[in-house]
């Protein structure tokens, strides 16, 4: 794992990461204690509500429930954070793909794209078996997104540089490229997948921890560190 793009450290507007962050979930669980359930469960679930174009659909409505991530790069996630939390579980691009996962389409209103999938929307819905309709594999990952007066698509949100997966995504401890919360709490996360292995208590993430606030220098030294640790139990 690594800052950059495809292998090049240079190509620092990209990454070859995406990363879920979490937000408090059912009664009594904060966006830490949600991710360690997340984790233990080794399972993202998506929301009630769904996302892209024909998400308030009801025939299809359950088709574009998604779970949902950020390709920005790691060292630039303190504007993304404000919005979420700092918690977070990050995937290669690589496994997301893997999983039917993907890249967001934002489409602007009106525009000849935006009218062209509206008609394909409309005529799939009007199908003798609509949810058969192959339009509902892609609807997920488009978004309609304008300007102020542009009801009910007033806001821009393609800054977040959104992945999802439709529906459920199960994973393995060996699927998590990295975990992301405030530097204090890492000795703790580490010290608890230890217990949970050695106790047959729970999965052990031994990704990198890396803090969603660090400078790209912290990340790397993290990031290379890590990998230094793992040669070196792999030799020993």
């Amino acid at each position: 794992m690594m800052l950059g793009y495809q292998t090049n450290p240079q190509w620092r507007d990209m990454s070859d990461f995406v990363v879920h962050f979490t937000k408090p979930g059912p009664p009594y669980l904060d966006a830490y204690q949600n991710m360690m359930s997340i984790l233990g469960a080794r399972t993202l679930i998506p929301g009630a509500e769904g996302f892209g174009i024909a998400r308030r659909e009801p025939a299809v409505a359950e088709r574009h429930r998604s779970v949902c991530f950020s390709e920005i790069p790691l060292d630039q996630l303190t504007r993304l954070v404000q919005r979420r939390s700092l918690y977070g579980i990050g995937f290669s691009k690589s496994y997301v793909l893997s999983q039917g996962g993907g890249p967001v389409w934002y489409v602007q209103y009106a525009s000849p794209a935006h009218l062209a999938l509206k008609h394909q929307v409309e005529r799939a819905l009007a199908a003798p078996s609509p949810q058969q309709e192959p339009i509902w594999s892609m609807t997920p990952f488009v978004d309609i997104q304008g300007d102020h007066h542009n009801a009910p698509y007033s806001y821009r949100f393609d800054w977040e540089r959104e992945w999802r997966v439709p529906g459920l995504l199960r994973f393995t401890e060996y699927d998590v490229a990295a975990l992301f919360l405030p530097e204090e709490l890492h000795d703790t996360a580490r010290e608890f997948f230890t217990w949970a292995v050695r106790e047959k208590a729970g999965p052990g993430y031994f990704c990198p921890c890396l803090d969603p606030l660090w400078k790209s220098d912290q990340i790397a030294e993290a990031l290379a560190k890590h990998a230094s640790d793992s040669v070196r139990l792999k030799a020993g």
